[in-house]
């Protein structure tokens, strides 16, 4: 697979732009990253610091109905422990998607129908998306990150109040190197998801069936109030679940088993300004991470686990809670931006001209039952754009902060400073 990626990617390159039938389109980014590590009850790092850089080069293809979007990300192409250059690069070579769209018609319907490798990303949240159901993004990631699709057969028609989709996907093609938990999420199934149009407001109805959950069904509901408020809320309940599971007695380490029935429900809004403040604010629940009392036993088991070489494997592995999509049962998420050229058309004072280029954000990710926050703040310099070529410069901080014993706690990453440089061409 690696082999006909690069060859793929070989023929792009030397692929005339001006072509009539093709449409090439590149983006690069470079980031740089500092992290300052520290212990937790589960986990005692070998080194304070960690700083590494890491490159990414996507290229999006599209020829007639084909479509294609191909990554080249290359991890640790510097890193500081051990010192080098290239010395411990991983290359990757990724394809993200690669599908054929186009209409057909079938007893005087016209019918939609997609073929290949894509995302079916039906969330309508910010902080967390239950209805991404077939592969979910990374929740709430920093600097790079490569997003692949699942294999997809999708049927889909349309009519006055909305549209009809048959679906059936398959997870298990991953060029991305994964961990054990998203190997046991990787699934095939099929399922009908109906989106329809009511007036203002839009909503989703899925019911799925795959290998590994044995029946989902879903839903979403989005409602604009005005040019300023927009209430929107998704739900998720499925019959299995892959979850990391606590033994018994205190010497055994945490294994990965299947489980009951699990749901994720999540509520929330949006609000903004006429000067450009943006503000979100969602909670939402997963059955499937640790409750609180689960957090705590976690703890006190590893605490002592720890301190013998003996036992401080099964002390690791009670880390493994850390992999759930979400850390905690109950999370609050709190997200402003400031879209600056909002606020400037508003202004009679042309010395403010420049903030036009900057684009300001900030996370704040709560855990209310244990008072874990860890909060994030992106600033964004939109640095050079010619319409046909654009490169930002993006300096990104997260900091994990609250309570000593919450679940976030138990992440080695105390702080991360990220410097990136991205553009298109």
């Amino acid at each position: 697979m690696r082999c006909a990626t690069l060859l793929a990617l070989s023929a792009l390159v030397s692929l005339p732009a001006i072509a009539q039938d093709w449409q090439v389109d590149w983006d690069w980014a470079l980031s740089a990253s500092q992290r300052q590590l520290g212990d937790s009850e589960f986990i005692e790092p070998s080194r304070d610091s960690h700083s590494q850089l890491d490159g990414l080069l996507d290229v999006q293809v599209s020829y007639g109905q084909w479509n294609g979007l191909f990554a080249l990300y290359s991890q640790n192409l510097y890193q500081n422990d051990p010192q080098g250059w290239l010395e411990h690069v991983d290359n990757q070579l990724i394809v993200r998607e690669l599908a054929w769209q186009d209409s057909v018609t079938i007893a005087e319907q016209s019918i939609d129908v997609t073929l290949g490798k894509i995302r079916l990303d039906y969330g309508v949240s910010y902080g967390y998306r239950p209805l991404d159901m077939f592969k979910p993004y990374r929740q709430n990631p920093i600097g790079l990150s490569v997003e692949e699709g699942a294999t997809v057969a999708a049927l889909s028609l349309f009519d006055a109040d909305g549209e009809w989709s048959v679906l059936y996907t398959n997870s298990h093609w991953s060029d991305n190197e994964v961990d054990n938990f998203d190997i046991a999420n990787q699934q095939q199934g099929v399922g009908i998801r109906r989106y329809g149009l009511i007036n203002l407001h839009e909503y989703q109805l899925i019911a799925y069936y795959d290998d590994v959950r044995h029946g989902a069904l879903g839903a979403s509901w989005v409602s604009i109030v005005n040019q300023s408020w927009e209430f929107h809320a998704e739900a998720l309940w499925q019959h299995k679940s892959q979850q990391f599971t606590q033994p018994e007695q205190a010497f055994q380490p945490v294994n990965l088993r299947q489980a009951g029935e699990a749901w994720q429900g999540l509520a929330g809004f949006t609000y903004t300004t006429m000067n450009g403040h943006s503000f979100i604010g969602e909670y939402w629940f997963d059955s499937r991470a640790w409750s609180k009392q689960q957090w705590q036993q976690a703890q006190k088991r590893a605490q002592p686990l720890l301190q013998s070489p003996l036992t401080q494997p099964v002390a690791n592995s009670y880390a493994q809670g850390l992999n759930h999509y979400n850390l905690v049962q109950h999370n609050i998420m709190l997200h402003w931006n400031w879209d600056t050229d909002s606020w400037l058309q508003w202004q009679t004072d042309d010395n403010w001209h420049w903030l036009s280029d900057f684009t300001p954000k900030l996370d704040l990710l709560i855990s209310p039952q244990d008072g874990g926050i860890i909060a994030t703040q992106w600033l964004t310099y939109q640095w050079i754009d010619t319409g046909d070529a654009s490169v930002d410069l993006e300096f990104t901080a997260r900091f994990l902060t609250g309570e000593s014993d919450s679940a976030y706690a138990q992440i080695n990453n105390r702080r991360t400073l990220l410097f990136m440089i991205k553009g298109k061409f």
